[in-house]
């Protein structure tokens, strides 16, 4: 499990890195330009949909974990 949130946090760094490279950097804007700008847009907003799985994943297990000691 933890492999798999490391993965979802470096796949969604890669995302975010794009998403700004894409949007606010020249050479971005310059490859990417008019609608194909949504490209690295939705690139970082993939990228921190992945982030916040990353972190909600432990969160979640830490909950069931503490739910299952109060039940037994």
């Amino acid at each position: 499990m933890k492999i798999l949130i490391a993965v979802l946090v470096v796949l969604g760094l890669l995302g975010l890195a794009f998403g700004v490279w894409g949007l606010f950097t020249d050479a971005g804007r310059a490859r990417f330009d008019e609608m194909d700008g949504l490209i690295p847009f939705f690139g970082g907003v993939a990228g921190a949909i992945l982030i916040i799985a990353g972190a909600v994943i432990p969160a979640f297990r830490f909950l069931l974990r503490a739910r299952k000691r109060r039940s037994a």
